[in-house]
C-alpha cells in the first residue's frame, strides 16, 4: 500500500513538473531573434540579469549578436543593443504602446500607485504638466537656475577643510556625479530657507551633506534599476529598497515646503498631487523620486563622456 502511494505521488510530481516545463519553455519560431530561457522556471534569466545587467547584456550580445530575447521574471524581453538601429525602431512607434510601458514601469520601479488616469489614482495629465513646465519661459527659468547652481557648486570648496592654494584631486566620474547631482537637485527642489547667508555657512554644509547622502542613495537605487524594469521585485535588493525609501522621505511634501526656489515643475506637481490624486504622502514623494531619477540617470553619464572626450581632444591637440 505504501508503494502504491509513493507511485501516485511520483506520478503526480512528474506530471506537474512536465506541465511546468511546457509552460516554461518557449520555442523560438522561425525568423525570431535568438532566445535565452535561462535555467529557472518563471524567473528565467532574472537572477543573472539582476546581479549585473551590463555584463549579462554584453555576454549575450557576444553570443547572439545585437538582437536577442530573454525570459525575465515571466516575461519575454527583446533587447536591441545596436544604438544605430534605434531610429529604425522609433519609426514604428505607432505600433508600440509607450504610455502603458511608462505608467507600468514608473509604478513598478518607484513604488507609487499607477499614474495612468484610467486606473483612477489620479486625473493628472503628466504630458501636459511637462509641456507647461519644461518649455517656453518655464524652461528659460529652469536653465537660468541650473546655470547659477552649477556655478555655485563648482566654485565652492570640494573638501571640508580647504587649504589655501592647495589642489584637490578626485576621479572625473565622481566629480561629474557630485556636481551634476547637487546642481540638479537644487534646481528642482530648491534650497533650505535662509541657507544663502554667510552666517549660515554651517547650515549650507549640512544641506550639502544631505544632498550628497541623497546622491549615495540615488546611486544605490539606480544600480538595480534595470532589474526593476525587467520585473524583479525591489525587495530582493534590500539596500536599494532602503535607498529608495530614504529618497522618498527626503522628498515628502512637508520637507519640500521647508525649501524655497522650488522649480515650477515640482511646485505644480505638488499641487496636482494634493488636489487630483488619492496617493498617500509617501506615494506623492515617490513621484518626485521619479522626477529626480529622470533628471539625473542620463545626465550624469552624458556629462562624464562629454567632458572625457573634450579633455581627451584638448590633450591630443596640445601635444
Amino acid at each position: 500500500e505504501l508503494n502504491y502511494y509513493l507511485k501516485v505521488i511520483l506520478a503526480a510530481t512528474v506530471t506537474v513538473c512536465s506541465f511546468l516545463i511546457l509552460l516554461f519553455v518557449f520555442c523560438r519560431q522561425k525568423g525570431e531573434p535568438p532566445l535565452e530561457n535561462g535555467f529557472l522556471p518563471y524567473l528565467g534569466c532574472a537572477l543573472q540579469f539582476g546581479a549585473n545587467p551590463l555584463e549579462f547584456l554584453k555576454e549575450k550580445q557576444k553570443k547572439h549578436g545585437h538582437i536577442f530575447t530573454c525570459r525575465v521574471a515571466g516575461k519575454y524581453i527583446h533587447f536591441l543593443t545596436d544604438p544605430f538601429s534605434y531610429h529604425s525602431l522609433i519609426r514604428h512607434g505607432k505600433h508600440l504602446d509607450w504610455k502603458k510601458f511608462h505608467f507600468a514601469t514608473s509604478a513598478k520601479a518607484f513604488g507609487h500607485g499607477s499614474i495612468d488616469p484610467a486606473e483612477g489614482n489620479t486625473t493628472e495629465n503628466f504630458h501636459q504638466t511637462f509641456i507647461r513646465t519644461l518649455q517656453g519661459n518655464a524652461l528659460d527659468d529652469l536653465i537660468k537656475a541650473m546655470m547659477e547652481n552649477l556655478q555655485d557648486v563648482m566654485l565652492q570648496s570640494r573638501t571640508s577643510k580647504p587649504q589655501f592654494n592647495a589642489w584637490t584631486t578626485e576621479g572625473l566620474y565622481k566629480f561629474c556625479c557630485q556636481v551634476m547631482f547637487e546642481s540638479g537637485f537644487l534646481t528642482l527642489f530648491g534650497k533650505e530657507f535662509n541657507s544663502n547667508h554667510e552666517k549660515n555657512l554651517s547650515k549650507q554644509e549640512t544641506e550639502r551633506a544631505h544632498i550628497l547622502n541623497a546622491l549615495e542613495n540615488f546611486k544605490e537605487f539606480d544600480r538595480i534599476f534595470p532589474a526593476l524594469v525587467a520585473g524583479l521585485p525591489i525587495h530582493l535588493f534590500k539596500s536599494a529598497h532602503s535607498a529608495r525609501e530614504k529618497l522618498g522621505e527626503a522628498l515628502l511634501h512637508k520637507n519640500l515646503l521647508k525649501r524655497n526656489n522650488l522649480s515650477e515643475l515640482v511646485t505644480l506637481r505638488m499641487f496636482l498631487n494634493d488636489t487630483l490624486s488619492t496617493f498617500d504622502d509617501m506615494e506623492k514623494a515617490k513621484t518626485h523620486v521619479a522626477v529626480l531619477w529622470a533628471s539625473q540617470a542620463n545626465t550624469i553619464p552624458a556629462t562624464f563622456w562629454s567632458l572625457f572626450y573634450l579633455l581627451k581632444s584638448l590633450l591630443i591637440t596640445t601635444q
